[in-house]
């Protein structure tokens, strides 16, 4: 395919500045090299002869200061790496706890009464996606400390169709 992509490249441009005859013998051509009907190689060679235009996407900025995100992120470290729904609804009672405790306060470390006001707001699914990022660098994992014991399987009996039914 990529062969067939540079070959439509290499006569697009003759093909676009040549004469009705010179543009059929040139569809002749590609159709003998690639096996394309004359429709699909007269699409793909003025496709190629037009440049593609380019599409820049705008970015809207975003709806929450770098002091809150940051914060955010100090916040969800402090709450054990809660998911953004839990974290949503227990925005009020972490903040209170931490600014009690000294470890938000106003004027310091990027917190303010309007980076509150701005956490306070955060939907669940806006906590999520500004903490994509600190999730994957962060990523809280745990070793389990529970093993399968085989004491547990040798206690328990377990009857087949053979054995026999024990008296009453």
């Amino acid at each position: 395919m990529s062969a067939r992509a540079e070959i439509t490249r290499k006569y697009a441009l003759a093909y676009k500045q040549a004469t009705r005859s010179d543009k059929s013998t040139i569809l002749d051509q590609l159709c003998e090299v690639t096996g394309w009907s004359r429709d699909n190689a007269r699409r793909r060679l003025t496709a190629a002869a037009e440049p593609r235009p380019v599409v820049k996407r705008k970015t809207r900025a975003g709806e929450y200061s770098y002091d809150a995100v940051k914060v955010l992120q100090r916040v969800w470290a402090a709450s054990g790496g809660q998911c953004g729904k839990y974290l949503a609804e227990s925005m009020p009672v972490l903040l209170e706890a931490l600014q009690t405790h000294g470890e938000l306060a106003p004027g310091t470390q990027r917190f303010s009464d309007m980076v509150r006001s701005e956490l306070l707001a955060m939907s669940a699914a806006t906590i999520d996606r500004y903490l994509v990022a600190t999730k994957s660098r962060n990523a809280l994992h745990g070793l389990s400390t529970t093993t399968p014991s085989p004491l547990l399987r040798s206690t328990i009996q377990i009857r087949k169709a053979g054995d026999e039914v024990e008296a009453v």
